[in-house]
């Protein structure tokens, strides 16, 4: 039998020992020394002297060993049963063994787990502590601001204090403003009214480009500049130039410009400068005023001619007044006014076709007349334009001095588009270019075209001849005999005469540089 002792190592050790089939060990046991028995039994039966009290005691020893088998039976079910038993309460040790090694790995695993989460506490509790300290700091910081705000909450509870006393008093000054208003609204009103009339009595002033300007002022000497290298850049008739009487009364018109009787390249080019110069200075004298006055007696024309003289004056020295008088002077019939300008550019139209018109091949003359007239139409229409631009455009005839800022030499040749020279740099759009040596070395200069300017300053300069343009021109128009040209003058209509010379004095602008 298994003692306790053996048991216990069992439990300690935690070992599984397998089961152990009791009585099948007994039946091996008693059946191997049956069989022994069973064998010696056999060889003393063999034996033929052996005695039968030998066979008693053997019968004997066969009951005792049956006796001993019974109880070995007995014991042997005995210790099955304890080791029965024992092989269960090991099974049953053995699984708590197994659930207590589970358990402790769990508790380790939560052991380590809750390792983590201690030190990651800790870590939390740290920054925690350091969050108290700074919002602490933070705290005692908000405090003094507190403190500091409510300081400033008592000076400016002071200060509406002093802000409602002075409203009540300001409330009070207000009703007297208010009753002040009224009565300003009522002056006002009244002003506004007075403005309104006098505003109607005026025409708005609008601001202008250099460049538009100048376009306006380009298209009317290059349509000009067109129509004389049209007309008058070809030959004349022999019969017109034979009539020595009309050559000369028309040469006498456009003096100081030559005017030969001979259809040579310097005749023609003296030709083209005659027309642009009577028409030039044409429209300087009529279209290009600041406003256009009704048409009266010589008197009224000279007031008008005074009138414009002060705005131009007043340009320069009141800009301002200047604006004021040419807006009420331009509202002043505006469409009555347009109608003299018209007026004047058809006897302007007229005047040029009977001086040089008639000069023209018959078939020519119609449509010379059209162009001369369509060119002196387009004149008006660009004049009116600026004549409402806040800058004063002014034509000038005449300078202070003779220099390039306000002339250059007259090109004659080419083709009838305007090329674009400068002026202080910037495109003026003449057709011509400054001459090779300065104006002053020329014993003479002739005007061909105005110049103009645009407000204080030259927008683009005019044009003159120079003594050496016209020095062939000069040698061709050498007079004749005194008689001959006598005879042929007396030709010439008188009525013709008188009309071909009416004019005014040119304008004179002396402008600083």
């Amino acid at each position: 039998m298994a003692s306790a002792t053996d048991t216990q190592e069992v439990k300690a050790k935690g070992v599984s020992t397998p089961k152990v089939d009791a009585r099948t060990a007994h039946e091996q046991v008693v059946n191997n020394k049956d069989v022994s028995s069973f064998f010696e039994l056999l060889r003393k039966l063999a034996d033929i002297n052996a005695s039968t009290d030998w066979i008693n005691k053997i019968l004997h020893d066969n009951d005792e060993l049956h006796a001993t088998v019974k109880q070995k039976e007995s014991d042997c079910d005995s210790l099955l049963r304890f080791i029965t038993k024992l092989q269960g309460n090991l099974d049953i040790e053995v699984g708590n063994s197994l659930r207590a090694i589970s358990q402790s790995e769990e508790a380790k695993t939560k052991a380590e787990k809750l390792t983590t989460e201690i030190e990651g506490a800790k870590k939390t509790i740290a920054d925690k502590d350091q969050q108290l300290k700074e919002r602490a700091t933070k705290i005692t910081e908000l405090q003094a601001s507190v403190e500091a705000l409510e300081k400033q909450v008592k000076d400016r509870d002071g200060t509406i204090t002093t802000h409602k006393e002075r409203q009540a008093k300001d409330g009070a000054r207000i009703k007297e403003l208010e009753a002040s208003l009224g009565t300003t609204k009522t002056e006002l009103n009244a002003r506004s009214s007075q403005l309104k009339d006098l505003q109607s009595l005026s025409r708005e002033v609008v601001d202008g480009s250099r460049e538009n300007v100048l376009n306006e002022i380009n298209k009317i000497y290059g349509y000009a500049k067109s129509l004389a290298i049209e007309h008058f850049s070809a030959d004349l008739p022999t019969d017109i130039l034979a009539n020595t009487a009309l050559i000369e009364e028309v040469g006498k018109l456009v003096r100081p410009i030559p005017f030969p009787a001979t259809n040579s390249p310097a005749a023609k080019k003296a030709r083209m400068a005659a027309f642009l110069a009577r028409l030039g200075s044409r429209l300087a004298d009529r279209i290009f005023l600041p406003f256009y006055p009704l048409d009266g007696d010589d008197e009224d024309q000279d007031s008008a001619d005074s009138m414009a003289l002060m705005l131009s004056d007043l340009s320069l020295s009141d800009p301002k007044r200047e604006i004021h008088l040419r807006s009420v002077l331009l509202a002043i019939s505006p469409e009555e006014q347009k109608e003299v300008a018209l007026a004047r550019a058809s006897d302007i139209a007229d005047e040029i076709i009977n001086l040089l018109g008639i000069l023209l091949n018959p078939e020519q003359q119609p449509k010379f007349k059209n162009d001369i007239k369509k060119l002196c139409q387009l004149a008006v229409e660009s004049w009116i334009s600026l004549q409402v631009l806040r800058e004063k455009v002014e034509p000038f005839t005449e300078t202070s001095e003779e220099t390039e800022k306000y002339w250059l030499p007259a090109e004659l040749e080419g083709s009838a588009q305007p090329k674009k020279p400068q002026v202080n740099g910037k495109p003026n759009g003449l057709v011509s270019k400054p001459s090779l040596h300065s104006l002053k070395s020329a014993n003479k200069v002739i005007l061909i075209w105005p110049g103009f300017s645009y407000g204080a300053d030259v927008l683009k300069q005019g044009f003159m001849l120079l003594d050496s343009q016209v020095k062939h021109a000069d040698d061709e128009a050498r007079p004749l005999k005194r008689e001959k040209r006598a005879m042929q003058r007396a030709s010439l209509s008188a009525v013709q005469s008188h009309r071909l010379s009416t004019g005014r004095k040119p304008k004179m602008m002396s402008r600083g540089d």
